[in-house]
């Protein structure tokens, strides 16, 4: 299978390099990585073509395509401009400041074929803090072991809101690009954009296709201060309601009414620790107060 490497650029000179060389160094080599710089402001794209440069001979087999956008419109629209170039039988995308470990692609190759996987999600490791995603334990039971670390999810749609499983966090997730059809990421949220756009995703998947997850750590995630999931607020009224929970927020379907109880637990666990005072979070709380505990209802009534 060719595989599709998408890598949304932005401000991360300081990581650019590490994130090629993990590609440079994959035991099977990615067929296409396209790179598209959302109007970089530091020396972003000048590192990137120097790295691309230095391994230029690891790269002799590999269709290599950078987008130099002359606006900043967020990763969500990079990654979408990205797939529309995509020509892999697979894709992933690769956030700037993260690395494949160099078996990542050769096992992704290896399962998609041999069990005939239509969604992988990979496990995570949180550099530096060296914590793995996700913590298992609390969806084992949900889940169809195939071998030491691969598992079949018979039932993505409820498994996704388990709190303790991870989608699109680290860009996680790898796909037959066949399944994504139309699907692209909202351009205009910041939080939670890519849970969003893979639920949505497994919305649309045929229902007999197989969706696994390799609980190893494939990606390493750095946590970077100030990337999105680790910003800090001035106010209550910066921090958005989640697109998912807008995008369903009057769905009878139980499904979505179970990733609105799981996202609004995680928001509600970000305004915590992001807000910069407990009047702030007070705030944040009398504001959303019934939409938390009206999601928080679907979050037990999950586990039930």
């Amino acid at each position: 299978m060719k595989h599709t490497v998408v890598i949304p650029l932005y401000n991360k000179e300081a990581y650019i390099f590490d994130t090629i060389k993990s590609l440079a160094f994959q035991e099977k080599k990615a067929a296409q990585i396209i790179i598209v710089d959302d109007f970089s402001s530091d020396k972003s794209l000048i590192n990137l073509k120097d790295s691309l440069s230095f391994f230029a001979p690891q790269f002799l087999q590999t269709d290599i395509q950078i987008i130099e956008l002359k606006e900043n419109k967020g990763p969500g629209n990079a990654r979408n401009m990205g797939l529309e170039l995509a020509t892999g039988d697979v894709i992933s995308f690769l956030d700037a400041d993260d690395c494949y470990i160099s078996s990542c692609l050769n096992d992704v190759n290896a399962i998609m074929e041999q069990e005939k996987i239509d969604v992988l999600i990979l496990g995570i490791v949180l550099i530096p803090s060296n914590y793995y995603l996700p913590n298992i334990k609390s969806f084992e039971k949900e889940l169809i072991s195939l071998s030491n670390d691969l598992f079949l999810i018979p039932d993505p749609l409820h498994t996704v809101s388990a709190p303790d499983f991870i989608m699109g966090v680290g860009s996680n997730v790898v796909i037959q690009k066949t399944h994504l059809k139309n699907i692209r990421y909202e351009t205009d949220v910041s939080l939670n954009e890519g849970i969003d756009f893979w639920y949505r995703v497994l919305k649309n998947v045929p229902q007999q296709s197989r969706v696994g997850l390799l609980n190893k750590a494939s990606i390493e995630v750095r946590e970077v201060e100030g990337s999105l999931s680790r910003i800090s607020y001035s106010n209550w009224k910066e921090l958005e309601i989640p697109v998912s929970i807008k995008r369903y927020y009057k769905s009878t379907n139980r499904y979505d009414q179970q990733l609105m109880g799981m996202l609004s637990q995680r928001w509600l666990s970000h305004a915590m620790k992001r807000l910069p005072s407990w009047k702030e979070k007070a705030l944040f709380l009398f504001k959303h107060h019934r939409l938390l505990v009206k999601n928080s209802y679907y979050l037990k009534k999950r586990s039930k």
